[in-house]
């Protein structure tokens, strides 16, 4: 079955059983048409950078971690402070270091005041 013409553009149109056109028809059709698209005058940008950097986006971020926050607890990590001496502690040291190991939240260190010369 040959093709309808199209009222409005004179271009043809598919057929209503798309059984009545052959693979080649449908190609012809497919490329004829492919180029009413218009072409974009600028890429597509995503809406992600305006979104965040919006006060809207902002306020629906902290509202999802007062959310999360409410859900599951505040996470908060330890601090850890860790470092390596360069040999055993000297007498005239600024200060006394007293580590419990038992009990780690006896340990304390006193700061000795500089006496000045």
């Amino acid at each position: 079955m040959d093709p309808l013409p199209d009222p409005i553009n004179g271009r043809h149109r598919p057929p209503s059983d798309p059984e009545d056109w052959s693979d080649e028809q449908w190609i012809e059709w497919l490329e004829e048409t492919d180029d009413e698209a218009p072409a974009p005058s600028q890429p597509s940008r995503s809406p992600k950078p305006r979104v965040l950097g919006s006060s809207g986006g902002q306020i629906l971020g902290n509202a999802m971690v007062g959310v999360a926050n409410a859900l599951y607890g505040r996470k908060e990590d330890p601090v850890v402070v860790v470092q390596e001496a360069s040999g055993p502690l000297e007498e005239d040291e600024p200060f006394e270091l007293h580590l419990d190991p038992e009990h780690p939240e006896d340990s304390h260190v006193v700061v000795h005041r500089r006496r000045r010369s």
